[in-house]
């Protein structure tokens, strides 16, 4: 198909360009594999767990250094794909809801992960755990790499 093989092309002038050598034909067909599923959706299986305070929100915010070494500790690990807070309309602090994305192989797994929050250890949040199959969307990135910068859009 040629439109395969000018997706194989472009996958290996960015390995060139970036200094990686040539893509050996199993990468390229795991590439290919992934963009062929953006024909037909991604159906990328991800967990989201939705969290909501059950104390006042300066009781949740005696929790938050804890709550954010343990967000940077699953950011790191690869765990976290992204997260955050919402605020609800007419208030003014952040004491809505909150969402954290994360990789996982099955509820139990997710929920274990869930669970180590200390917003969860403490009882000061509950959450709602789902499992997100993302079929469409889009995101961009744009890599400066004269200065490292990037931006999501």
């Amino acid at each position: 198909m040629k439109t395969k093989r000018n997706l194989k092309k472009m996958v290996t002038i960015f390995y060139v360009t970036l200094g990686f050598g040539t893509i050996s034909a199993f990468a390229q067909e795991d590439v290919l594999s992934e963009a062929e599923k953006l024909n037909t959706g991604m159906n990328k299986e991800v967990y989201l767990y939705v969290t909501e305070p059950v104390v006042s929100f300066d009781e949740v915010a005696k929790i938050l250094p804890d709550h954010m070494d343990f967000v940077h500790k699953i950011e790191n690990q690869g765990t976290m794909i992204m997260g955050g807070q919402t605020t609800i309309e007419g208030a003014d602090n952040a004491g809505g809801y909150g969402a954290i994305m994360i990789r996982a192989n099955s509820f139990e797994e997710a929920r274990r992960i869930a669970d180590q929050d200390p917003m969860h250890k403490t009882g000061v949040r509950k959450y709602t755990l789902y499992k997100w199959n993302i079929n469409e969307g889009e995101m961009n990135v744009r890599l400066k790499l004269s200065d490292a910068s990037f931006t999501i859009d």
